[in-house]
């Protein structure tokens, strides 16, 4: 018989190239490429009868030696971020988690993470805040918003927020509103979900 699916919590998690294991990915990748490279100089130089330093020189010396270096110092550091990483995996991983809806709570995870019960919330929604850098231009960005307050209609009283879990997220997938209105009608069915557009501050 088919696993309830209800019960399971939904849980949004930090991905892209933010997280430490991506990173060990992108530097376990840049390390093969390297070796890659002085093979292939290698076997160009045995196969044009030429020597071997020239390449080799022309690829690793290059800007002062740059290279040469970044490839020594590479491998040092994806072991220390391994070693780092195996260890924490022992640990709870809630810092990876942006975003978790269960029976009980939904749980606001980021610099401050926040668990707020369903008997305080009043509602989640989705806006999109107004952000001016001057010259560099502006812009509005999505957030999550918990409100926490019968007030529903007055941004004075909404709780916290967060951006919108994955929108920073190189690598990553943006939480799709739909998914989150469902899960919370899953959890919490008398919670409204709403995406209010954009909302001045």
């Amino acid at each position: 018989m088919r696993e309830d699916t209800t019960t399971e919590p939904f849980v949004v998690r930090r991905t892209g190239l933010g997280t430490t294991l991506s990173i060990l990915y992108v530097g376990a990748l840049l390390v093969a490429l390297e070796i890659l490279l002085t093979v292939g100089a290698v076997l160009w130089a045995v196969i044009t009868d030429s020597p071997m330093r020239r390449p080799l020189e022309a690829i690793w010396l290059s800007w002062g030696g740059a290279p040469l270096i970044f490839a020594i110092g590479l491998p040092i550091l994806i072991l220390v971020g391994a070693i780092t990483t195996a260890e924490s995996r022992h640990e709870a991983d809630s810092d990876e988690v942006l975003l978790c809806v269960d029976a009980d709570r939904v749980y606001l995870g980021g610099d401050q993470p926040q668990i707020l019960p369903w008997d305080e919330v009043h509602g989640i929604c989705r806006v999109e805040r107004h952000w001016d850098h001057g010259e560099d231009g502006e812009g509005w960005d999505p957030y999550l918003v918990v409100i926490t307050h019968p007030e529903a209609g007055d941004s004075r009283h909404w709780g916290p927020s967060r951006q919108w879990p994955g929108t920073h997220a190189i690598m990553g997938k943006p939480l799709e509103f739909d998914a989150l209105a469902e899960a919370v009608k899953r959890h919490a069915p008398h919670i409204p979900v709403t995406d209010r557009g954009r909302v001045p501050e």
